[in-house]
Order: structure tokens, then C-alpha cells, then sequence
């Protein structure tokens, strides 16, 4: 899409993961990157994952689409809410995906929980988890809908009745408890043919991913890439499925981070600014 509608050659570079690239965004190495809101808000002000190691020149240009995640359990478990999951065998450590340990935490704040009531098997990341609770060494996992890694156990596990998802809870008070460890809400996320294991409308947790830039990017750069960005929503959801949650209508949200000025300038034009909750 940049390439066509910005008339600027793109070129991808292939990372181990945020904590790797962000940097390289705060020292202007590199001119766009995705963070989820934790991630983004964390490595701007230098705590949580990124503690003592602040990013001060992050900029946020725009969320490209929810992340909706909750807890997946085999086919025929017994576990039908997030209360049931005390003492069970659940992944932690995600040494390679450190998002993953706050999370689970959230997602488990809406029954009163927390990792540390579990059995804990430790995993480099959260996809880990999944292949762990196929292969039959732990008894739920948390991920995402319509990846890979669920469909696969799906079918590893067709004679437990393949994979379910679990609905969190959402209450006002457990929303407040999943809000107090990471800004996110539910997400009412409906059966459909790419998503393996939701079996009824199922309540996710869900977060927001932004593109992000450093401070001194161009702001003519960026104000045409929000505003491609705006107009092109068809040609995103071309290339993945999963874009299709990007919403023209809504681009912003305050997290703590500020926006780049050329963002900024667009969003203003068309009343999306300033952000409204």
C-alpha cells in the first residue's frame, strides 16, 4: 500500500520482536514498526518490559487493528470458565515474547487469578503454548484466534473433540481488574469458518496494535501514510484477513504515547482528533 498510494518504495525487515526494533525506532534506524499498546506505552516511558530503558522518541501514527485473545482449552476439558483454571498446567516465562506474560495476567485478572495459581510450564511464547497443550503437557493456553498454531491443535487433538475457547469474564469488576494490568476490553468475537475453536460468540480480550515512528520521520511521510491508510481499508483486508478489524473510524486513542505531528495534522482534518474515549 505504500508503494502504490504513497508513492514511496517499502522495504521489510524481518525481526526477532519488539524489544528488538523499537529501539531502532527511538534512535530513527528505522522508519515504521508495530507495537501492541503495552509494548508502546512500556517502552516510552521505560518501565514493565522495558524498564530502564526508555524510548522517548517513539510516536504513534495510528492502531491497525485489535489483538483478541483468551483461553484455549481441548475439546472435551471440563473447564467452561476462567475460574476453573486454578491449579491447572498453564505456560509461563514466554522468554522470547515478554507481552505474554501481561496478557495472561490480565486475561486471568477477570476471575481473581494469576499465573502464579497455576501449575507453571514454562514456554518461550505464547504459540509455545499452544503446541505444549497439543502435545499434552499443559491444560490450557492463551492465544489468539485464526492463527495457525490453533488449527494445527485442532486437528492434533480431533480425538479430545479438537480445541475451545473460553469466554473471560466480564463484569464491570473483572473488567476493572483486566484494565488495572494492561489497557485493553472485551470483544465479543462471533464463530466463523477461520476461526478454529469458537464455538459460540465467545468474550476476548482485546488490545490495540499501532504502527509507530520515531519523532523526527517525515511529517509529510506520515500524514500520507494515515491518510492511505484512511481511504484503503479494502486493500488492507486483501492482503490478511485479520485487518479486517481495521476501522477507518477510529485510528486513535490515548495511551500515554504521544502522536507524530504529520499523524496528527490528518487526523485533525477529518475530526479525529483529539482522541476520544
Amino acid at each position: 500500500m505504500i508503494d502504490e498510494k504513497v508513492g514511496r518504495q517499502a522495504r521489510v525487515q524481518p525481526m526477532a520482536g519488539s524489544s528488538t526494533y523499537i529501539p531502532l525506532l527511538n534512535r530513527g534506524e528505522m522508519n515504521f514498526g508495530m507495537a501492541n499498546v503495552d509494548d508502546a506505552r512500556t517502552a516510552f516511558a521505560g518501565t514493565g518490559n522495558f524498564d530502564g530503558r526508555p524510548n522517548p522518541n517513539l510516536r504513534l501514527v495510528t492502531i491497525l487493528f485489535p489483538l483478541a485473545l483468551t483461553i484455549l482449552v481441548p475439546g472435551d476439558s471440563p473447564i467452561r470458565k476462567i475460574e476453573e483454571l486454578k491449579g491447572i498446567r498453564m505456560p509461563a516465562g514466554f522468554q522470547s515474547q515478554l507481552t505474554g506474560r501481561v496478557v495472561q495476567e490480565a486475561i486471568l485478572a477477570t476471575a481473581g487469578l494469576s499465573t502464579a495459581d497455576m501449575r507453571q510450564v514454562p514456554v518461550v511464547n505464547l504459540f509455545a503454548g499452544v503446541e505444549a497443550m497439543a502435545a499434552g503437557r499443559i491444560d490450557a493456553a492463551t492465544i489468539n484466534a485464526g492463527i495457525g498454531q490453533v488449527q494445527k491443535a485442532h486437528a492434533d487433538l480431533a480425538g479430545r473433540g479438537g480445541v475451545r475457547f473460553i469466554s473471560i469474564n466480564t463484569t464491570p469488576e473483572a473488567v476493572a481488574r483486566m484494565q488495572a494490568i494492561m489497557p485493553s476490553r472485551p470483544m465479543l468475537v462471533q464463530p466463523a469458518a477461520h476461526r478454529t475453536g469458537v464455538q459460540e460468540p465467545t468474550w476476548f480480550m482485546a488490545y490495540d496494535a499501532f504502527i509507530t515512528t520515531h519523532v523526527g520521520e517525515s511529517a509529510e511521510l506520515v500524514y500520507q501514510l494515515t491518510k492511505a491508510l484512511h481511504a484503503n481499508k479494502d486493500m488492507l483486508v486483501s492482503v490478511g484477513r485479520f485487518l479486517s478489524d481495521f476501522n477507518p473510524q477510529r485510528m486513535v486513542d490515548e495511551i500515554g504515547v504521544p502522536y507524530h505531528p504529520g499523524a496528527i495534522k490528518f487526523y485533525t482534518e477529518i475530526g479525529q482528533w483529539p482522541p476520544r474515549r
